[in-house]
């Protein structure tokens, strides 16, 4: 084992890494947080440090994981949930294990945020140049000339990386930065990159907890809040107007929508994702306890009953038809709460959304407390990721879960950070 101090900062710079190994491979990433969760774990049981394990947000999370251990006896299909299940584990060890070492780092963020914000800058430069040269640095072409993959490929779903740890990583640097200005100016090539990846829910995602920064951050005077608001207003509404690839995806293919009426549940039914809620609903009335079991959601989808729509879209008229055809039943419905209900079940459901909601709770408290804008950035990405009807990549899959944690790691650190401060005051009033 490494010294100390050594091993620490060695166990700091791998969750500093944790974005470009999503941007390398998933595999990696994996490898990654058991790495982090290896040390974790050696040095607790070395020195038998196991007050971790009492901790309310964990053993909420080892009651999360005990019940998908047992919903395993109800699963259609066995084989599909097995792992998954077992290895969800993995999550609740790593929020802790952030904890544990930045704990033993005086909570210092600095590697983590400094390796983050050099990941998400080649990335973000490098979705630049795909955006002007129709290629990026390394030659790779979007499946879809209107939309932007960068290092991903043929995936569509950068923004997902980008709008889990961008602006944790500005809010790092905002007390660090005199001059507000550059901050600023960060947010909107930001905002300016999201809108051109064309990825519809995570862009909306990633303008709310922009949005919300500005309103709830006190340190942004009212004048900036305005002028800073007002900015990314305009800056959206000049990509949509001389951006006509944004435009139709963002705009044309809503409003001109051929159906008979124009109601949300019609727009939301003749989506290209309406069919997979409708599926997993069915699902949910198929198994409404237990659900059908983690990952069976593309096997219980091709035995329900269930028309299927995709939309097209005339450029010459800007019209959007919805079209019948047979879907191949995707891997998730691509829908947190649709997701969860359907391979889950009520018991499922209402299990991980207490544990959202209390997380949330205590996030607000802590918040309000001590003002921390890293927790305030990660607490709207937790909300803008649990938001009813936006679309969303699966829950359980290592992209997006992985993002999911890391957030959450945070967010429970900087909780911890100020819990442990309190006690000292109150130790030091004594």
């Amino acid at each position: 084992m490494f010294h100390s101090d050594l091993s620490n900062k060695f166990v700091l710079a791998l969750v500093g890494l944790l974005p470009f190994t999503l941007v390398v491979g998933t595999m990696i990433s994996e490898l990654l947080m058991f790495t982090i969760i290896f040390f974790f774990l050696s040095e607790i049981l070395i020195k038998k440090k196991f007050e971790f394990f009492k901790d309310d947000i964990f053993l909420f999370l080892c009651v999360i994981w005990i019940y998908l251990l047992l919903n395993l006896i109800n699963s259609t299909n066995f084989e599909h949930s097995l792992l998954r299940s077992i290895f969800f584990i993995r999550f609740p060890l790593l929020v802790i294990a952030i904890n544990f070492f930045l704990k033993k780092n005086s909570y210092n963020f600095d590697l983590i945020f400094k390796l983050w914000g050099i990941t998400l800058a080649i990335v973000i430069i490098d979705l630049y140049f795909q955006a002007i040269f129709g290629f990026n640095t390394i030659g790779f072409k979007s499946p879809w000339s209107s939309r932007l993959s960068g290092f991903l490929n043929e995936e569509l779903k950068i923004a997902h990386l980008l709008i889990g740890f961008v602006m944790p990583t500005i809010c790092f640097y905002i007390p660090k930065t005199k001059n507000k200005i550059y901050i600023l100016v960060l947010i909107f090539l930001y905002i300016l990159i999201l809108l051109l990846t064309n990825e519809r829910s995570n862009t909306l995602k990633g303008i709310i907890v922009v949005f919300g920064l500005f309103i709830f951050y006190e340190k942004f005077n009212f004048k900036k809040k305005i002028f800073s608001i007002a900015m990314i207003v305009l800056t959206i509404t000049l990509v949509l107007s001389f951006n006509k690839n944004i435009n139709q995806r963002f705009v044309t293919e809503i409003v001109s929508m051929d159906v008979k009426e124009k109601t949300l549940f019609n727009y939301i039914k003749y989506s290209n994702y309406g069919p997979h809620y409708l599926a997993s609903l069915k699902i949910f009335k198929k198994y409404p306890i237990f659900g059908s079991g983690i990952k069976t959601f593309r096997i219980e989808c091709r035995n329900v009953d269930i028309k299927n729509y995709y939309t097209t879209t005339n450029f010459l008229n800007n019209k959007t038809t919805v079209l019948l055809y047979n879907n191949k039943c995707n891997t998730h419905p691509h829908q947190t709460y649709f997701e969860i209900l359907s391979e889950l079940g009520l018991i499922g459901f209402l299990l991980f959304f207490s544990f959202f909601f209390y997380l949330i709770y205590k996030s607000i408290k802590c918040y309000l407390n001590n003002k921390n804008q890293i927790l305030l950035s990660s607490l709207l990405f937790i909300f803008a990721q649990i938001i009813p009807l936006l679309p969303s990549g699966s829950f359980f899959t290592n992209f997006g879960a992985t993002i999911f944690w890391i957030n959450v790691s945070i967010i429970y650190s900087i909780n911890k950070k100020y819990e442990k401060s309190i006690k000292g005051s109150l130790y030091a009033q004594s």
